[in-house]
């Protein structure tokens, strides 16, 4: 049973936003940030944030040239280059709210390995460049084959690598932690253990149905506007929205006596990807090679994919180097069919803010701008 303080005072809020990770908490902020009278409550299934917000690489980037050119298949040239730079815009947009110093952001640069069989990656270079000229002001990508060498990689495997000065690297958990801090301080409350499972019109809002795990008991909560956040996990609220799964898997090394390249680095259009972490390596990616076994919500290790991720890192490393893995994760991101945003509305007084396909701290703080201007409309009808 609930205490009538419960009833009347914890369980309403003008505002009730499900999911807690980087999209959820961006949405939070902007629409505190444009109304800070209004109660916003936001809804977590887990202690930490569950998917990918505090489970991924720590990369900041606005995309590569192999994997524009792969997304540009589905979507169009002109959508992808839009994308580009809404990741560019998010992450200015981070740097604006945060200094670097609690974000554990690092402007290192982004740099594509280019391998013998991509020569068509290459020769793409000045077709983007001209894409994007306008909204960044200058070339964006440069062919830089002298790379290969100064980065000490086996010129066997790497023909050129094509660099860009607007990719960073974030400690992740600063990242969230400076969030979660920002948002408490503007009087956000957070629920967590809080498993949202249905939600239907009520007659001035929104009625939420919640599974408490702690006091295994069902919660109702009210809200005149609610802004679905949960990015993989979205089809348990809204079942007709086409995404799925995708688990990322994650590895890091030992630490490998000397010093790395400094950078963030991605191969194969996007779908590796690895960054120095002090002296070890920090290495993700491998899920085009088990597509279909890892479009699933289960949080674990691919034995498959993490051996091929630790062939490739012995690969990369000079001969020399002793390497061995220290500890491995893996994280659950959401994929549309066409790898787009998503932030519309889909009911009466609910909105969706899905907008990650893989690049969700970059992406989230605009995302989280566009959700709270859908809130609005619906709070001003």
């Amino acid at each position: 049973m609930l205490s009538v303080w419960e009833q009347h005072e914890l369980l309403h809020a003008d505002v009730v936003i499900v999911g807690g990770g980087v999209v959820g908490m961006w949405s939070a902020l902007e629409i505190a940030r444009r109304h800070p009278r209004l109660r916003i409550l936001l809804l977590e299934r887990a202690p930490i944030p569950l998917g990918a917000s505090t489970r991924n690489a720590g990369f900041a980037t606005i995309g590569t040239v192999g994997e524009a050119i792969e997304h540009a298949r589905s979507a169009g040239t002109e959508r992808v280059a839009m994308l580009m730079v809404e990741r560019w815009l998010g992450i200015r947009r981070w740097l604006e709210e945060f200094d670097p110093e609690e974000l554990g952001y690092e402007p290192v640069g982004g740099y594509e390995l280019i391998r013998p069989h991509e020569e068509h990656v290459r020769h793409a270079v000045d077709y983007w460049n001209e894409l994007l000229r306008d909204s960044f002001g200058g070339d964006v990508f440069a062919d830089r084959p002298e790379l290969v060498a100064e980065f000490g990689f086996p010129r066997e495997q790497v023909q050129t690598i094509l660099a860009t000065p607007y990719d960073g690297a974030l400690h992740t958990g600063r990242a969230i932690r400076a969030l979660q801090l920002r948002i408490a301080r503007m009087g956000i409350w957070t629920m967590s253990g809080a498993r949202a499972e249905a939600l239907e019109p009520a007659s001035s809002g929104v009625t939420l149905t919640c599974w408490d795990s702690a006091a295994q008991r069902t919660l109702t909560l009210r809200a005149r506007v609610v802004a679905l956040c949960t990015n993989a996990w979205l089809p348990e609220l809204v079942p007709n929205l086409e995404i799925r799964p995708a688990r990322g898997q994650v590895l890091l090394s030992i630490p490998l006596g000397r010093q790395l390249w400094c950078g963030t680095f991605h191969m194969e259009a996007g779908f590796y990807y690895f960054r120095a972490l002090g002296t070890r390596l920090l290495l993700g990616g491998g899920r085009h090679r088990a597509m279909q076994e890892e479009e699933t919500y289960e949080f674990a290790l691919n034995p498959f994919v993490q051996k091929h991720l630790e062939e490739l890192a012995r690969s990369l490393l000079p001969p020399d180097v002793e390497f061995a893995v220290q500890t491995r994760w893996c994280g659950i991101m959401g994929m549309a069919p066409d790898r787009l945003p998503r932030v519309q509305h889909v009911g009466e007084r609910t909105v969706v803010g899905f907008g990650c396909n893989g690049m969700g701290m970059a992406l989230a703080p605009r995302i989280g701008a566009q959700v709270a201007t859908l809130v609005e409309e619906w709070l001003a009808a």
